[in-house]
């Protein structure tokens, strides 16, 4: 879906010119990378303490496969892409594109970091002075454990997932984080911060154990779909352009401003939606196996499942049975 939507996007601002910099010079699409340091150092160190502290887990007790090493990769990539790659210089003047790098932040990176199950590697990847002077001790303190079960209540994360997307879809806020690079990097860092925290509740990576079953996770996930068919809807059959600062830089890519708000509430509407579908789907199959794996934890060693052994007979010293 994230090919199709970034193809199609560069497709239609493909026949623009370019870009104008600060000198009144041209830069095609395709060369204008940002420099950002969160977006380029983050991904960075955290995919080297994964790899570091995979490579000093001698024995491991719940290992890390080879397709989670490759998620939690792709999801590193999809949060550079979406903070350093041209996405996020169009994002500033095309709506439809802000919306897409607000899917890669809040779905698409976050679940494949997830699924790559990076709590112990990255943990074990830290330096040993580090862990066991700071970390250690901050995790076990009781008011750092109080805090942890207070965040990670199920109605808050939902609360804040959602909220913060509401929040910043409102005009006055839209138009601000166009405008001021500080609250394009608020925006970013709460919808980023909330959709971790959301999804950690939901994908359970390992030793982690979410206090949800997974039953209830199915429909955790589908309630997200009702607030972002709403949000999407005002955004598309509204008949005014909501949101004026994305005008303001001068390119119109071809696409009027009412056609830009039209894509862009279709891409925030509709993918998510998919991906909603699409990972519940995911969290059921992940019930599936779990039960299947329990059930097999309580089927006799040996003995096909749904068969149980038939207890020996017990006997007396002369070899008859017992009076019961």
């Amino acid at each position: 879906m994230l090919p199709i939507l970034a193809v199609s996007a560069f497709l239609l601002v493909g026949a623009a010119p370019g870009h104008d910099g600060p000198h009144g010079t041209t830069t095609p699409i395709w060369a204008m990378w940002s420099i950002d340091p969160i977006g380029i150092v983050g991904p960075l160190l955290f995919s080297y303490l994964y790899f570091n502290g995979l490579s000093r887990w001698r024995s491991p007790s719940h290992p890390v496969r080879l397709w989670q090493r490759i998620s939690f990769v792709l999801g590193q990539l999809t949060v550079f892409a979406a903070l350093v790659s041209p996405i996020d210089a169009l994002s500033d003047q095309l709506f439809l594109m802000h919306q897409i790098q607000h899917l890669m932040l809040r779905v698409i990176g976050p679940v494949l970091i997830l699924l790559g199950a990076p709590l112990t590697p990255v943990l074990r990847g830290l330096p040993d002075g580090f862990l066991y002077d700071y970390v250690r001790p901050i995790t076990g303190n009781q008011r750092v454990r109080r805090a942890y079960a207070f965040i990670t209540n199920p109605l808050l994360a939902l609360s804040l997932f959602i909220g913060t997307l509401w929040v910043w879809q409102i005009q006055e806020l839209q138009n601000l984080v166009v405008r001021n690079t500080l609250a394009h990097l608020l925006m970013h860092f709460t919808m980023f911060a909330s959709a971790m925290l959301y999804w950690w509740l939901v994908i359970d990576p390992a030793p982690h154990r979410s206090r949800i079953h997974y039953g209830l996770r199915v429909l955790y996930v589908a309630i997200t779909i009702i607030p972002n068919t709403a949000l999407g809807a005002l955004v598309v059959f509204s008949s005014v352009v909501l949101y004026s600062a994305y005008g303001e830089t001068g390119h119109s890519f071809n696409l009027s401003a009412l056609d830009d708000q039209l894509i862009g509430g279709l891409i925030l509407w509709l993918p998510m939606e998919m991906m909603s579908v699409l990972i519940a789907g995911v969290v059921f199959i992940m019930w599936f196996m779990n039960e299947e794996k329990a059930a097999t934890g309580r089927a006799t060693p040996g003995m096909p499942r749904g068969r149980r052994r038939n207890p020996r007979p017990r006997t007396t010293s002369n070899g008859a049975r017992p009076v019961e």
